[in-house]
């Protein structure tokens, strides 16, 4: 028996894998995550406007998220039921496009260069060389052009207030909008996938993932000749709480074909174990994985729903549901757009803010990795309490009393150190999410 400790690279923030191994393979995992910043313990005493600047620094790659988690628990805080149109649509169209981006990013600085690591060959996926990662970088940077039309700056967006948004735009800003998606759609059907969209919504159809090529192709390819599509599953049961898509409401699922209404009230964050600063999150008592993955399958995807039905919650079907939910989430912008048209005479922002207000507010929505909560406790005006609760720690966090991390059950019985990481990173590691 052996214990290693190894620190993470191509992590945001730090992060450190201890693994115990005997005869050749895994039979313990802990994640240590050994930083925090405090977040929350620095917007304690502030005025509760103070947290729409700072809750967006929590994470640099899904701030957006926080900002409009942290107007809508304000605005439960304000007593303000309703936003316009105009600016709930605006949110969820900045909203969908910073987890395009970050998929994207993910897919091909995180996924793909592992596989380098495998086959030396692959000199087009190699971080900062390799052609494909090089377009990556491109339309990433190309996407989140979107959210600057509406939202003014990205990141560290702080556009989205109680009441609506501050932000004023025209036809010209929506159709602008339209062609960075266009953009983006065509990169989706040429690089990641191969084929054009007539064939590919044929595919998607019947959930034929296997008939996919492109660079998707490559790394089914890659996974199936490293036998790795069976690898990496955890507990099986999924959460999504945030809704998300216009026919998904907030809702989890436990295992197979078990569907049920999300109660924030029965999520629960409990004490750190003495190896990392992350808390463990638990929902009725149970760890559930969030993100991609349990929203496609809510969402009834039909490529997601094959590899589900054949690999369960692997390393494949996770990466997978991830990489194919870009499309999603572009038709949804597209049909948002034209949507805004309809509205754009409507006010951005309705109400008034009480600067002296004091209640408490719940958000939970939907951010690239998956369910994040926002908890606030507000008395004349300041913040006495706010609780943030991540993907990350869904995913990521440790063991309770009773049952390992997501992340840490799916490592355990791997035979090498790469696959624990590329397990690992197939949940998206963000250690500054983790600890905040």
């Amino acid at each position: 028996m052996k214990i290693e400790k190894q620190v993470l690279t191509r992590v945001e923030g730090e992060a450190v894998l201890h693994l115990e191994w005997d005869k050749g393979k895994i039979i313990d995992a802990k994640i240590n995550i050994p930083n925090t910043r405090g977040i929350e313990k620095v917007l304690e005493g502030r005025p509760f406007m103070d947290a729409l600047v700072i809750n967006p620094r929590v994470c640099g790659i899904c701030g957006h998220a926080h900002l409009i988690a942290t107007a809508m628990a304000l605005e439960k805080v304000l007593g303000i039921e309703s936003i316009s149109t105009k600016a709930k649509i605006v949110r969820s169209i900045t909203q969908l496009t910073e987890m395009i981006q970050n998929h994207i990013k993910w897919f091909y600085f995180f996924v793909m260069p592992d596989f380098v690591k495998i086959n030396e060959n692959l000199n087009e996926y190699k971080s900062f060389k390799g052609v494909q990662w090089r377009k990556a970088v491109s339309i990433s940077s190309e996407i989140v052009k979107v959210i600057a039309l509406f939202a003014g700056q990205w990141p560290h967006s702080s556009y989205a207030i109680p009441g609506g948004i501050t932000s004023t735009f025209g036809e010209r800003e929506v159709f602008r909008a339209k062609n960075y998606i266009k953009k983006t759609k065509d990169f989706f059907l040429k690089e990641v996938v191969g084929i054009d969209e007539e064939e590919f919504l044929k595919l998607r159809k019947k959930g034929n993932f296997g008939e996919l090529k492109g660079d998707f192709g490559r790394f089914l390819e890659l996974v199936y000749e490293n036998e790795m599509h069976n690898i990496g599953k955890a507990y099986n049961r999924f959460l999504s709480g945030g809704g998300l898509y216009l026919c998904l409401k907030p809702s989890y699922k436990k295992g197979k074909g078990r569907r049920c209404k999300f109660n924030v009230e029965e999520v629960k964050e409990l004490n750190p174990p003495d190896y990392t600063k992350a808390r463990p999150v638990r929902y009725k008592g149970l760890p559930y994985e969030t993100g991609p993955l349990a929203r496609q399958l809510l969402y009834k995807n039909p490529f997601v729903k094959k590899l589900y039905s054949l690999y369960e919650d692997s390393y494949l079907t996770r990466v997978s549901a991830r990489v194919l939910e870009i499309w999603e989430l572009l038709s949804l912008i597209e049909k948002l757009l034209e949507k805004l048209i309809e509205h754009l005479d409507e006010k951005s922002f309705e109400g008034e803010i009480n600067k002296q207000a004091s209640g408490q507010g719940v958000s939970f929505i939907e951010a690239a990795r998956g369910t994040l909560i926002h908890k606030v406790v507000v008395e004349k005006g300041k913040i006495m309490k706010y609780e943030i609760i991540t993907p990350s720690q869904w995913n990521l966090g440790p063991r309770c009393n009773k049952y390992l991390g997501v992340a840490e059950k799916a490592i355990i019985g791997l035979d090498s150190e790469l696959k624990a990481e590329m397990v690992l990173r197939s949940f998206d590691l963000c250690s500054v999410c983790t600890t905040h």
